[in-house]
């Protein structure tokens, strides 16, 4: 407005900048108000829902806590089992569902049923989990398929996705679904990238893999006829294999 205007030509010309623009003002800041307190909203809705899986969570994994040597109760596990389910049904999207589907995988491996993990761990990968948990879901619902001697499901799952720090685990279990299907030139390979790929924390497995080479050195290569595929190996949450 110009400054040579007086009061009341100010007054009319802020009138009419208002009748004419107002409105859309009032909503510009209407809307600008709704997305601060939305978004504000949202944020204190996942928080809220964050720790409430984090407490479910955390009494799941103490329902079922013994000390080393102790064998968990029934009434341990069904409650561990309940809570789980609470964990899938309630806080579907979470890491602590996730964990939780991976948990009652290894509890299916351990009562020898190898569909039901392979149920949860499907499950967990339906979640579209973060490329970690991705990883470690893909190799062990690939040795699931292996212990149903499902093969070439199993090299399916391994190729799923990339294996980042699990590379050396990846790579021996290939070679062990290559061996079972009787390429022993292909498994030779895998299992001499799962020792070069080993991290400094995996060394304890060298020793293991140097056996496999040695023993596909001094034997024929590509046999006809598959090994046998042992159990699906069971392992402890947050354990690599």
């Amino acid at each position: 407005m110009s400054a040579h205007l007086t009061d009341e030509e100010q007054l009319e010309a802020l009138k009419r900048w208002w009748k004419e623009n107002g409105s859309s003002t009032v909503a510009s800041i209407a809307i600008a108000l709704a997305g601060y307190f939305g978004w504000q909203y949202w944020q204190t809705s996942q928080q809220t829902q964050a720790e409430a899986a984090s407490a479910v969570y955390q009494q799941m994994i103490e329902a079922s806590d013994v000390n080393a040597g102790e064998t968990v109760s029934d009434e341990s596990l069904a409650t561990e089992s309940h809570l789980a389910g609470v964990l899938k049904s309630d806080f579907s999207g979470s890491f602590y569902a996730q964990q939780a589907a991976l948990l009652l995988a290894k509890r299916a491996v351990e009562e020898n049923s190898l569909d039901g993990a392979a149920e949860e761990l499907q499950w967990v990968l339906d979640q579209n989990p973060e490329a970690s948990v991705a990883a470690l879901t893909h190799l062990r619902l690939a040795k699931v398929r292996y212990a149903q001697a499902s093969y070439d499901e199993a090299l399916s799952e391994l190729g799923a996705v990339e294996p980042g720090a699990f590379a050396s685990v990846y790579a021996e279990l290939k070679g062990d679904i290559l061996l079972a299907q009787g390429d022993q030139q292909a498994a030779r390979a895998s299992y001499q990238l799962a020792l070069t790929s080993l991290l400094d924390a995996e060394r304890g497995r060298s020793t293991l893999l140097q056996m496999k080479l040695n023993d596909l050195k001094s034997a024929p290569l590509n046999v006809a006829e598959p090994v046998d595929a042992p159990a699906a190996e069971t392992s402890n949450q947050g354990e690599d294999a």
